[in-house]
Protein backbone atom coordinates (compact mmCIF):
# COMPACT_ATOMS: atom_id res chain seq x y z
CA UNK A 1 0.00 0.00 0.00
CA UNK A 2 1.17 3.42 -0.81
CA UNK A 3 -0.05 7.12 -0.18
CA UNK A 4 -1.38 7.28 -3.51
CA UNK A 5 -4.01 4.93 -2.38
CA UNK A 6 -5.41 6.92 0.04
CA UNK A 7 -8.00 10.13 -0.38
CA UNK A 8 -6.40 13.23 -0.48
CA UNK A 9 -7.84 16.52 0.97
CA UNK A 10 -6.53 18.83 -1.47
CA UNK A 11 -8.27 21.92 -2.17
CA UNK A 12 -10.32 22.13 -5.16
CA UNK A 13 -7.93 23.88 -8.67
CA UNK A 14 -8.86 27.02 -9.53
CA UNK A 15 -10.85 26.75 -12.75
CA UNK A 16 -8.28 26.80 -15.73
CA UNK A 17 -8.73 28.91 -18.98
CA UNK A 18 -8.72 26.21 -21.84
CA UNK A 19 -8.44 28.37 -25.00
CA UNK A 20 -4.30 28.31 -24.60
CA UNK A 21 -4.24 24.83 -24.58
CA UNK A 22 -7.42 23.92 -27.24
CA UNK A 23 -5.64 26.51 -29.79
CA UNK A 24 -2.68 24.72 -29.47
CA UNK A 25 -4.50 21.49 -30.51
CA UNK A 26 -6.53 22.95 -32.97
CA UNK A 27 -2.99 24.16 -35.08
CA UNK A 28 -2.21 20.17 -35.01
CA UNK A 29 -5.47 19.55 -36.31
CA UNK A 30 -5.28 21.67 -38.69
CA UNK A 31 -1.73 20.70 -39.83
CA UNK A 32 -3.38 16.90 -39.87
CA UNK A 33 -6.77 17.69 -41.79
CA UNK A 34 -9.02 17.21 -38.89
CA UNK A 35 -12.20 18.79 -38.20
CA UNK A 36 -12.25 17.32 -35.01
CA UNK A 37 -10.55 14.93 -32.46
CA UNK A 38 -12.20 12.94 -29.28
CA UNK A 39 -9.91 13.70 -25.94
CA UNK A 40 -11.94 10.53 -23.92
CA UNK A 41 -11.12 10.30 -19.94
CA UNK A 42 -9.81 6.68 -20.36
CA UNK A 43 -6.58 5.32 -20.32
CA UNK A 44 -5.23 2.63 -22.88
CA UNK A 45 -6.72 0.09 -20.23
CA UNK A 46 -10.21 1.94 -20.42
CA UNK A 47 -9.74 2.71 -16.91
CA UNK A 48 -11.99 4.93 -14.67
CA UNK A 49 -8.71 6.29 -12.62
CA UNK A 50 -5.92 6.77 -14.75
CA UNK A 51 -2.26 7.86 -13.83
CA UNK A 52 -1.12 11.40 -14.18
CA UNK A 53 0.42 10.69 -17.37
CA UNK A 54 -3.18 9.54 -18.78
CA UNK A 55 -5.00 12.93 -17.18
CA UNK A 56 -5.65 13.99 -21.08
CA UNK A 57 -9.05 15.23 -20.56
CA UNK A 58 -8.02 16.64 -17.10
CA UNK A 59 -5.03 18.60 -18.76
CA UNK A 60 -7.36 19.92 -21.71
CA UNK A 61 -10.45 21.35 -19.79
CA UNK A 62 -9.75 21.05 -15.98
CA UNK A 63 -12.23 18.56 -15.74
CA UNK A 64 -11.64 16.09 -13.43
CA UNK A 65 -14.15 13.64 -12.89
CA UNK A 66 -13.80 10.00 -13.27
CA UNK A 67 -15.85 10.20 -16.88
CA UNK A 68 -16.27 12.11 -19.54
CA UNK A 69 -15.12 12.70 -22.79
CA UNK A 70 -14.57 16.29 -24.93
CA UNK A 71 -15.42 16.76 -28.74
CA UNK A 72 -12.59 19.57 -29.94
CA UNK A 73 -14.00 21.03 -33.33
CA UNK A 74 -12.16 23.76 -35.75
CA UNK A 75 -14.66 26.45 -33.98
CA UNK A 76 -16.52 24.68 -31.19
CA UNK A 77 -15.81 22.34 -28.36
CA UNK A 78 -18.26 20.62 -25.92
CA UNK A 79 -17.54 18.43 -22.75
CA UNK A 80 -20.03 15.08 -22.27
CA UNK A 81 -20.30 13.95 -18.72
CA UNK A 82 -23.23 12.25 -17.04
CA UNK A 83 -25.99 13.70 -14.72
CA UNK A 84 -23.43 13.01 -11.57
CA UNK A 85 -20.96 15.87 -13.01
CA UNK A 86 -23.02 18.39 -14.55
CA UNK A 87 -22.61 20.93 -10.81
CA UNK A 88 -18.69 19.81 -11.03
CA UNK A 89 -17.81 20.25 -14.59
CA UNK A 90 -18.79 23.92 -14.92
CA UNK A 91 -17.06 25.00 -12.12
CA UNK A 92 -13.86 23.35 -13.50
CA UNK A 93 -13.92 23.91 -16.87
CA UNK A 94 -13.66 27.32 -19.02
CA UNK A 95 -16.97 27.11 -20.40
CA UNK A 96 -16.50 30.01 -22.60
CA UNK A 97 -14.52 27.24 -24.59
CA UNK A 98 -16.09 24.11 -23.78
CA UNK A 99 -19.98 24.10 -23.24
CA UNK A 100 -21.05 21.05 -21.35
CA UNK A 101 -23.98 18.24 -22.23
CA UNK A 102 -25.53 16.02 -20.34
CA UNK A 103 -25.43 12.38 -21.41
CA UNK A 104 -27.51 10.15 -22.17
CA UNK A 105 -29.90 13.06 -23.53
CA UNK A 106 -27.19 14.59 -25.62
CA UNK A 107 -25.35 12.45 -27.90
CA UNK A 108 -21.70 12.48 -29.14
CA UNK A 109 -22.92 11.69 -33.18
CA UNK A 110 -25.90 14.58 -32.89
CA UNK A 111 -23.01 17.59 -31.91
CA UNK A 112 -20.46 16.02 -34.46
CA UNK A 113 -23.40 15.97 -37.29
CA UNK A 114 -24.54 19.54 -36.49
CA UNK A 115 -20.83 21.20 -35.95
CA UNK A 116 -19.47 19.10 -39.11
CA UNK A 117 -20.28 19.02 -42.55
CA UNK A 118 -20.61 16.72 -44.97
CA UNK A 119 -16.85 14.84 -45.79
CA UNK A 120 -15.31 15.89 -41.78
CA UNK A 121 -13.00 14.23 -40.70
CA UNK A 122 -13.11 13.16 -36.64
CA UNK A 123 -9.41 12.04 -35.27
CA UNK A 124 -9.14 9.52 -32.31
CA UNK A 125 -6.51 7.59 -30.63
CA UNK A 126 -7.13 4.24 -30.98
CA UNK A 127 -5.68 3.37 -27.96
CA UNK A 128 -8.35 5.22 -25.82
CA UNK A 129 -11.27 3.88 -26.75
CA UNK A 130 -13.06 0.13 -27.08
CA UNK A 131 -13.93 -1.31 -29.86
CA UNK A 132 -17.48 -1.27 -29.25
CA UNK A 133 -17.86 2.36 -28.66
CA UNK A 134 -15.90 3.57 -31.90
CA UNK A 135 -18.14 0.92 -33.64
CA UNK A 136 -20.83 2.54 -32.50
CA UNK A 137 -20.06 5.83 -33.49
CA UNK A 138 -18.77 5.03 -36.80
CA UNK A 139 -22.26 3.48 -37.25
CA UNK A 140 -24.10 6.63 -36.43
CA UNK A 141 -21.79 8.89 -38.09
CA UNK A 142 -22.30 7.39 -41.64
CA UNK A 143 -25.57 8.63 -42.52
CA UNK A 144 -23.90 12.25 -41.70
CA UNK A 145 -21.15 11.72 -44.25
CA UNK A 146 -18.78 12.10 -41.34
CA UNK A 147 -15.40 9.98 -41.15
CA UNK A 148 -13.67 8.49 -38.06
CA UNK A 149 -10.03 8.69 -38.43
CA UNK A 150 -7.35 6.28 -36.41
CA UNK A 151 -4.59 8.33 -35.23
CA UNK A 152 -1.08 6.78 -35.47
CA UNK A 153 0.08 9.51 -32.45
CA UNK A 154 -1.81 11.30 -29.74
CA UNK A 155 -2.57 15.36 -30.30
CA UNK A 156 -3.02 15.91 -26.84
CA UNK A 157 0.40 14.23 -25.80
CA UNK A 158 1.95 16.54 -28.56
CA UNK A 159 0.03 19.44 -27.36
CA UNK A 160 1.10 18.13 -23.59
CA UNK A 161 4.59 18.25 -24.67
CA UNK A 162 7.56 17.93 -22.22
CA UNK A 163 4.95 19.32 -19.31
CA UNK A 164 3.09 15.62 -19.80
CA UNK A 165 4.14 13.67 -16.32
CA UNK A 166 6.13 10.44 -17.28
CA UNK A 167 4.36 6.96 -17.05
CA UNK A 168 3.77 5.13 -13.72
CA UNK A 169 6.36 2.95 -12.10
CA UNK A 170 5.02 1.70 -9.13
CA UNK A 171 6.26 -1.37 -7.72
CA UNK A 172 4.50 -4.38 -8.78
CA UNK A 173 3.98 -7.10 -5.39
CA UNK A 174 3.30 -10.59 -4.99
CA UNK A 175 -0.39 -11.06 -3.40
CA UNK A 176 0.20 -13.51 -0.97
CA UNK A 177 -1.84 -16.99 -0.36
CA UNK A 178 -3.25 -15.79 2.67
CA UNK A 179 -4.83 -12.94 0.69
CA UNK A 180 -5.91 -14.53 -2.55
CA UNK A 181 -6.60 -17.87 -1.73
CA UNK A 182 -6.32 -19.60 -4.76
CA UNK A 183 -2.71 -20.33 -6.40
CA UNK A 184 -1.64 -18.35 -9.64
CA UNK A 185 -1.05 -21.93 -11.22
CA UNK A 186 -4.42 -22.83 -10.68
CA UNK A 187 -6.05 -19.95 -11.94
CA UNK A 188 -4.29 -19.75 -15.31
CA UNK A 189 -4.39 -23.76 -15.42
CA UNK A 190 -8.46 -23.21 -15.19
CA UNK A 191 -8.55 -19.92 -18.05
CA UNK A 192 -6.95 -21.81 -20.20
CA UNK A 193 -8.83 -25.29 -20.14
CA UNK A 194 -11.95 -22.51 -20.74
CA UNK A 195 -10.20 -21.69 -23.57
CA UNK A 196 -9.55 -24.83 -25.18
CA UNK A 197 -13.39 -26.29 -24.40
CA UNK A 198 -13.90 -22.86 -26.69
CA UNK A 199 -11.75 -24.16 -29.39
CA UNK A 200 -9.69 -20.81 -28.91
CA UNK A 201 -5.55 -20.55 -29.16
CA UNK A 202 -5.45 -17.29 -26.82
CA UNK A 203 -6.75 -14.38 -25.03
CA UNK A 204 -5.57 -10.51 -24.83
CA UNK A 205 -6.18 -9.09 -21.55
CA UNK A 206 -6.74 -5.86 -21.46
CA UNK A 207 -7.26 -4.75 -18.15
CA UNK A 208 -5.01 -4.31 -15.35
CA UNK A 209 -7.66 -6.33 -12.28
CA UNK A 210 -7.65 -8.75 -14.41
CA UNK A 211 -4.04 -9.41 -14.35
CA UNK A 212 -4.30 -8.82 -10.93
CA UNK A 213 -6.64 -11.09 -10.20
CA UNK A 214 -5.06 -14.12 -12.70
CA UNK A 215 -1.21 -13.76 -11.67
CA UNK A 216 -1.90 -12.62 -8.47
CA UNK A 217 -0.09 -9.40 -8.21
CA UNK A 218 -0.97 -6.15 -6.85
CA UNK A 219 0.47 -2.41 -7.84
CA UNK A 220 0.92 0.77 -7.24
CA UNK A 221 0.37 2.73 -10.68
CA UNK A 222 -3.37 4.39 -10.59
CA UNK A 223 -4.20 5.91 -7.29
CA UNK A 224 -6.70 4.08 -5.43
CA UNK A 225 -6.31 1.19 -7.54
CA UNK A 226 -3.77 -1.67 -6.59
CA UNK A 227 -3.21 -2.29 -9.62
CA UNK A 228 0.14 -2.75 -12.07
CA UNK A 229 -0.57 -1.18 -15.26
CA UNK A 230 0.04 -4.15 -18.07
CA UNK A 231 -1.22 -6.37 -21.14
CA UNK A 232 -0.67 -9.67 -21.58
CA UNK A 233 -1.42 -12.73 -23.90
CA UNK A 234 -2.64 -15.79 -22.45
CA UNK A 235 -2.49 -19.07 -24.70
CA UNK A 236 -4.46 -22.20 -24.10
CA UNK A 237 -1.29 -23.80 -23.88
CA UNK A 238 2.23 -23.09 -22.28
CA UNK A 239 3.32 -19.72 -20.16
CA UNK A 240 1.09 -16.65 -20.28
CA UNK A 241 2.90 -12.99 -21.88
CA UNK A 242 3.01 -10.40 -19.46
CA UNK A 243 3.77 -6.67 -21.14
CA UNK A 244 5.26 -4.54 -18.43
CA UNK A 245 7.53 -2.04 -17.67
CA UNK A 246 10.37 -3.93 -16.08
CA UNK A 247 11.12 -1.41 -13.73
CA UNK A 248 8.21 -2.03 -11.82
CA UNK A 249 9.77 -5.55 -11.60
CA UNK A 250 11.50 -5.70 -8.05
CA UNK A 251 13.23 -8.88 -7.08
CA UNK A 252 10.38 -10.73 -5.19
CA UNK A 253 7.76 -9.96 -7.84
CA UNK A 254 10.57 -11.29 -10.31
CA UNK A 255 10.58 -14.43 -8.34
CA UNK A 256 6.99 -14.81 -7.99
CA UNK A 257 6.16 -14.34 -11.98
CA UNK A 258 9.07 -16.27 -13.14
CA UNK A 259 7.06 -19.31 -13.06
CA UNK A 260 4.11 -17.79 -14.36
CA UNK A 261 4.58 -15.57 -17.44
CA UNK A 262 7.35 -14.75 -20.01
CA UNK A 263 7.82 -11.03 -18.48
CA UNK A 264 8.31 -8.63 -21.89
CA UNK A 265 8.80 -4.81 -22.07
CA UNK A 266 5.66 -2.93 -23.13
CA UNK A 267 7.66 -1.93 -26.54
CA UNK A 268 7.68 -5.49 -27.35
CA UNK A 269 3.41 -6.12 -27.43
CA UNK A 270 3.28 -4.51 -30.75
CA UNK A 271 5.76 -6.72 -32.07
CA UNK A 272 3.89 -9.80 -30.54
CA UNK A 273 0.51 -8.76 -32.65
CA UNK A 274 2.14 -8.40 -35.98
CA UNK A 275 3.30 -12.02 -35.61
CA UNK A 276 -0.01 -13.23 -33.98
CA UNK A 277 -1.83 -11.63 -37.14
CA UNK A 278 0.23 -14.03 -39.47
CA UNK A 279 -1.21 -17.02 -38.10
CA UNK A 280 -4.53 -18.83 -38.30
CA UNK A 281 -4.80 -18.92 -34.57
CA UNK A 282 -8.18 -17.88 -32.65
CA UNK A 283 -7.80 -14.86 -30.62
CA UNK A 284 -10.16 -13.78 -28.07
CA UNK A 285 -10.75 -10.09 -27.45
CA UNK A 286 -13.37 -8.18 -25.60
CA UNK A 287 -14.53 -5.27 -27.42
CA UNK A 288 -16.66 -4.02 -24.91
CA UNK A 289 -12.90 -3.50 -22.84
CA UNK A 290 -10.52 -4.26 -25.19
CA UNK A 291 -9.49 -1.14 -27.73
CA UNK A 292 -9.95 -0.34 -30.82
CA UNK A 293 -6.11 -0.12 -31.10
CA UNK A 294 -6.08 -4.48 -30.61
CA UNK A 295 -8.37 -5.00 -33.57
CA UNK A 296 -7.03 -3.09 -35.87
CA UNK A 297 -3.73 -4.52 -35.02
CA UNK A 298 -5.22 -8.22 -35.75
CA UNK A 299 -7.53 -7.61 -38.23
CA UNK A 300 -6.74 -7.94 -41.65
CA UNK A 301 -4.42 -11.08 -41.48
CA UNK A 302 -4.72 -14.98 -40.86
CA UNK A 303 -5.55 -14.78 -36.86
CA UNK A 304 -9.10 -15.06 -36.45
CA UNK A 305 -10.70 -12.61 -34.26
CA UNK A 306 -13.32 -14.40 -31.30
CA UNK A 307 -15.20 -11.66 -29.81
CA UNK A 308 -15.76 -12.36 -26.43
CA UNK A 309 -16.14 -11.48 -22.59
CA UNK A 310 -12.82 -11.10 -20.81
CA UNK A 311 -12.62 -14.61 -19.32
CA UNK A 312 -11.39 -13.05 -15.77
CA UNK A 313 -14.34 -11.46 -15.30
CA UNK A 314 -16.96 -14.15 -13.96
CA UNK A 315 -14.29 -15.85 -12.09
CA UNK A 316 -12.76 -12.81 -10.52
CA UNK A 317 -16.27 -11.89 -8.95
CA UNK A 318 -16.75 -15.44 -7.26
CA UNK A 319 -15.20 -15.15 -4.14
CA UNK A 320 -13.31 -17.56 -2.58
CA UNK A 321 -14.14 -18.08 1.32
CA UNK A 322 -10.37 -16.48 1.70
CA UNK A 323 -11.69 -13.30 -0.18
CA UNK A 324 -15.03 -13.34 1.08
CA UNK A 325 -13.34 -13.26 4.76
CA UNK A 326 -10.85 -10.08 3.94
CA UNK A 327 -13.74 -8.43 2.45
CA UNK A 328 -16.16 -8.62 5.60
CA UNK A 329 -12.79 -7.71 7.34
CA UNK A 330 -12.23 -4.56 5.14
CA UNK A 331 -15.65 -3.30 5.82
CA UNK A 332 -15.42 -3.72 9.54
CA UNK A 333 -12.32 -1.39 9.12
CA UNK A 334 -13.95 0.61 7.06
CA UNK A 335 -17.27 0.94 8.70
CA UNK A 336 -14.81 1.88 12.33
CA UNK A 337 -12.99 4.52 10.33
CA UNK A 338 -16.29 6.24 8.92
CA UNK A 339 -17.89 5.93 12.38
CA UNK A 340 -14.56 7.70 13.42
CA UNK A 341 -14.50 10.38 11.31
CA UNK A 342 -18.05 11.04 11.90
CA UNK A 343 -17.34 11.03 15.49
CA UNK A 344 -15.08 14.16 14.86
Amino acid sequence: MTRDMFQTYDPPEVRQSGAERVDKLRRLMAKARLDAVLVPRADEHQGEYVAPSAERLKWLTGFSGSAGLAVVGRTAAALFVDGRYVVQAPSQIDTRTFEVQQIPQAKLAEWLGKHLKAGGVVGFDPRLHTAAMIEELDKSLQPKGIKLKALASNPVDRAWGRERPPSARGAVNPHAMKYAGKAAEQKIAELQAALRKEGEDAVILTLPDSIAWLLNIRGADVAHNPVALAFAIVPANGKPELFIDPAKIGPDAKAHLAPLAKVNEPAALDRRLTALKGTGKRIRLDPATASSWFFRKLKGGKARIVRGPDPCLLPKARKNAVEIRGARSASKRDGAAVARFLAW
